[in-house]
Order: structure tokens, then sequence, then C-alpha cells
């Protein structure tokens, strides 16, 4: 009878085939093959060894599924050069959201910067239990080309320019915490750049306009018909940016010598004292003892009732649209009530000086105006006078 001669290699390729499994040195994580499987090859690593019924038992996590051995083997060297953090319960982009977001609240000023990352969030919710170790720049692009959110009317809601740009942000500070982490082995948010979405924002920056004499009448004779139509016209009459606006509180409201301290975004920006002009007095006033009877500590809140909370941007923008909408005023974003005051102050010769303090933009001047000119309260309040909209009947 003739010999059955076994070649070695088959040998172990057939234990390859019976177990699935590509064997590497110990402690180099191993290759699991799942042909049933889009991508078959698991790449993964021993997670810990559990001892059951007296039996030591080795446990493994999966760094990734590939579509080919290569592709898996090169996932494991490189996490072995920089190991990840495969035992930690982080594991879905929401999971990193709680744990990131639990860190970076406390670095925050206010609520409503709060909310703002909130409102982003929700903008995410198609990858939100997508694992973190899967998600590539791919999908995070995808995600903000078509980022939307269901309204309370059943509409889809698409995500603006800017807020696509919050998304990115809100993304790279987030993946470079699990980096910080070891939670994954690199950043895909900051793999790809925003140019065509930055020209985009440009673009929306260039379209603003500023309201006539005639459309900020309007807004005067329709105080009663939206309950924000007095926001619009103090961020007309004092140069606020609509944010700034949202974070007013009423302990930096002072209503007897007639200013606000507010402001934020830049050195020359934040804390600014804007004098409240004549003609928006009485606006500011009955919002104050409002937002006091109802515990508020924002000028303007979200909601008529006790300690209501204040403002985000998202909210304002929305209740702005409601008002444009309302009135018949087209071509209007919340930032032209910035432009109006900008454009009202030159019109009516305010010096350049004045303007840009109110404003809270940079003076950039000569020594002189930067380092030797001192400008009190009294100037600017004069000077922001010089514009009269509303004429006496």
């Amino acid at each position: 009878m003739a010999k059955r001669i076994i070649n070695r290699d088959d040998i172990i390729n057939n234990r390859v085939k019976k177990t699935n499994k590509t064997k590497r040195a110990n402690g180099r994580g191993s290759i699991v093959y799942r042909p049933e499987r889009n991508k078959p090859y698991i790449a993964q690593v021993m997670n810990r060894i559990e001892e059951v019924n007296g039996v030591k038992q080795v446990r493994y996590t999966s760094i990734g599924s590939f579509n080919t051995r290569g592709q898996a083997e090169s996932a494991l060297e490189a996490f072995l050069l920089n190991p990840f953090d495969v035992s930690s319960k982080i594991i879905s982009f929401g999971d990193l959201y709680e744990a990131w977001f639990g860190e970076y609240v406390n670095t925050l000023k206010s609520d409503s910067s709060i909310r703002t990352i909130s409102s982003t969030f929700k903008y995410c919710k198609d990858i939100v239990d997508m694992p973190i170790r899967k998600i590539g720049p791919g999908h995070l692009k995808d995600l903000i080309n078509n980022a939307y959110i269901i309204e309370k009317t059943g509409e889809k809601k698409y995500a603006s320019a800017c807020t696509k740009e919050r998304i990115k942000s809100m993304c790279n500070m987030m993946f470079d915490y699990a980096l910080e982490r070891r939670l994954t082995l690199d950043n895909p948010a900051r793999a790809f750049n925003v140019n065509n979405l930055l020209k985009q924002i440009k673009m929306e920056k260039k379209q603003k306009k500023a309201f006539t004499k005639e459309e900020i009448g309007i807004l005067w004779d329709n105080l009663e018909v939206h309950p924000f139509v007095d926001m619009i016209l103090v961020g007309i009459y004092t140069g606020f940016r609509p944010q700034e606006l949202c974070l007013i509180e009423t302990k930096n409201v002072n209503i007897t010598e007639g200013y606000i301290i507010g402001g934020m975004k830049t050195k020359n920006g934040i804390n600014r004292k804007v004098p409240i002009h004549s003609e928006i007095y009485d606006l500011i006033k009955k919002r104050y003892d409002r937002a006091n009877e109802l515990e508020s500590k924002y000028l303007f809140y979200k909601h008529d009732a006790i300690n209501s909370e204040g403002l985000t941007y998202n909210c304002y923008r929305h209740r702005f649209n409601e008002i444009m909408k309302l009135l018949e005023l087209d071509g209007f974003s919340p930032h032209c009530t910035r432009h109006t005051f900008a454009t009202l102050s030159e019109e009516f010769g305010l010096r350049y000086r004045a303007i840009k303090l109110i404003m809270g933009h940079s003076l950039k001047l000569d020594v002189t105006n930067d380092v030797y000119i001192h400008t009190d309260y009294n100037y600017l309040k004069q000077e922001i006078e010089n514009i009269k909209i509303r004429r006496d009947e």
C-alpha cells in the first residue's frame, strides 16, 4: 500500500481554516477570519484573562474589521506602536461626547454656551451609536455636509454654514480628547479641512445688509406683534452681536446710569460698557424689571416663567426669522442689526474711535489712540445719542 505523504503547509493551512484564526507572536494580537462578513478580517488584541470554573481564559477585543489580511496586520502593528485603551467603556460616538463634554463644560463661561454645544450635538444623531474606532474622515465629512435636525413640525432643518463649522470644531476637540486618553489611533476630524465651508460662511457674511430707517420704523410700530421685536431693536441701537445679546445678565445692566456691560469674542469686545440709547431706554427698563420678577439672571430669557433660561443663538435666530416673516422684511439675518448700528453711526457722524469702542473692535490706529487717549463713558454716551431715528410726532 502506498504511503500517504502529508505536506506540512497543508497541516498549517488546514489548522487556519479550522480555527479561522491567524496565530501571531505572543502579545502581538491575532487576526480572525469571518468569511460571512463584508470585512472578513478582524484584528483583535488581548483585553484580559478571566478564570472560569478554575480554568483561565483569554478575552480578546476587536480593534477593527478589514477587507484584507494585510490591512488587519497593518492595524495591529499601528496599535502596538501606539496602543489605545481597549478596556474603556467609551465605545460609541455618543459615549465619547458624554465623556468629553463632562470635562469641557467646566471651561464654558455661561449656560448659553453649554446649550449651544448641546444643540450642535443634536446634528450628529446619524453617528451617535457608531464605534469611534470605525469612524473615518469620510463619515464626518458626510455628517457635516448633510447635517440636519427634525423640528417639532416634522420638517427637516438643515445646518447653516456656521453650524457646520461648530460641528467640525466639536469633533476636532472630541477626537483630540480620545487621542489623549488612548481611545483611538488617530483623529479623523483633523484629517480634512473645510475650505469650501469657510467660503460659504464668508459669502453669507458678505450678504448682510442694514435696516433702513423706514424698516426700523416698522419694528417700532409692531412691538406687540411678537415678544422679541424689542430684542432686535436693542441690537440695532447698541451694536451688540446676537450672541452677546443672549448673554446679557441683569446684574450687568445699570438702569440708573444707563449702560450695559457685555460682549465676547475679542479682547476689545469682552465686558465693554455700551451706553443705553435714550430711544430704547424704556424697552431695556421693561425687560430688566420683568427679568427680575421672573428671577431670570438674563435680560432676554427663553420662557416667561420663573428661573427662565437665557437664549441660545439658534433660539434667537429662530425668533428673528419668525419676526422677519411676520413683518414681511426680506433678506435679513440676525447679524444685520450690528451692520445697521455701524451704518447709522457713520450716517449720523459718530467719531470713528467711538464706533469701534462701542462695537468692541480693535483700535489699531496709532500709538496716540492706543496708548495716550483715555475715553470715559460720558464721551460714548454723547456720541451714541447722535443717532436719531425716531422723531417726535
